[in-house]
C-alpha cells in the first residue's frame, strides 16, 4: 500500500511568506508537527495499491487535460484548536473555497477511485456523518462542502488555547494571491514527502 497526497504548490514568493511563520514557530517552540512539510494546499490524501498504476491512468488521460490556472487566495489566519489528527493546535492560512478548487478535488477523487484500488478502513472512527460518507465514497473524509482549504504552518503541542503566540498569530492579516497550473502528487513515507507526478487540470 502506498500513501499519496495531491498538492497545489504556491509560487516562491508566497512560499517564503509561509516559511517565515514556520521559522517563527520553530524558533519559539522547537520541533513541531508539520514544520518540515513542504508548503502546500492539500487537495486530498489516499491510500492506493500501486504508484505505477496512478501514473499510468493519468498518462492515458493526458489528451483530456489542459494547460490552465486556478486561483488560490489566502485570506485569513486561523487555528484548528485541539486538532484530533495531532493533539495540538494547528495554525494555518485559510484559502477562499472557489468552484474550481471543489471541482478539481472531486473530479480527481472520482477518477482515481474509478480507475485503481483505493484502500478504505472498514472500521473508520469518524463520528461526523458527512466525514464517514466521504471516506466511504472517496477514501478521503474532507471532501466537497465540509472541506476547509488551507495552507498549514504547523501544529503546536502542549500550549493553552489562550497562549500569546496563538493570539498574535490570529491578528496577522494575510492576503496572498496565487495561480496554480498543476496538481503535484507526492508519496508519503512516515513524515517525508517524495515528489512523484505533476498533472495538468482536466479539460472540463
Amino acid at each position: 500500500m502506498y500513501r499519496i497526497a495531491a498538492f497545489l504548490k504556491l509560487n516562491k514568493e508566497n512560499e517564503k511568506k509561509v516559511l517565515y511563520f514556520k521559522k517563527k514557530v520553530k524558533t519559539r517552540f522547537g520541533k513541531q508537527t508539520y514544520l518540515d512539510h513542504p508548503v502546500h494546499l492539500t487537495l486530498f490524501t489516499l491510500n492506493i495499491k500501486s504508484l505505477s498504476q496512478l501514473k499510468k491512468i493519468y498518462l492515458k488521460q493526458k489528451s483530456k487535460t489542459i494547460a490552465r490556472t486556478i486561483n488560490i487566495n489566502l485570506y485569513k489566519s486561523a487555528i484548528f484548536y485541539n486538532d484530533p489528527l495531532t493533539n495540538g493546535h494547528t495554525l494555518y492560512f485559510q484559502v477562499i473555497k472557489n468552484k474550481d478548487l471543489i471541482h478539481y478535488q472531486i473530479k480527481n477523487l472520482v477518477f482515481i477511485n474509478k480507475k485503481i484500488k483505493v484502500f478504505k478502513n472498514e472500521k473508520s472512527t469518524f463520528k461526523n456523518i458527512q466525514l464517514k460518507k466521504n471516506y466511504k465514497k472517496y477514501g478521503f473524509p474532507f471532501a466537497a462542502d465540509i472541506w476547509i482549504p488551507h495552507v498549514t504552518i504547523s501544529s503546536i503541542n502542549n500550549i493553552s488555547t489562550n497562549h500569546k503566540f496563538l493570539r498574535e498569530f490570529l491578528k496577522y492579516k494575510v492576503k496572498l494571491k496565487d495561480k496554480v497550473e498543476y496538481i503535484e502528487f507526492y508519496e508519503i513515507k512516515n513524515n517525508n514527502h517524495f515528489f512523484y507526478l505533476k498533472q495538468n487540470f482536466f479539460n472540463e
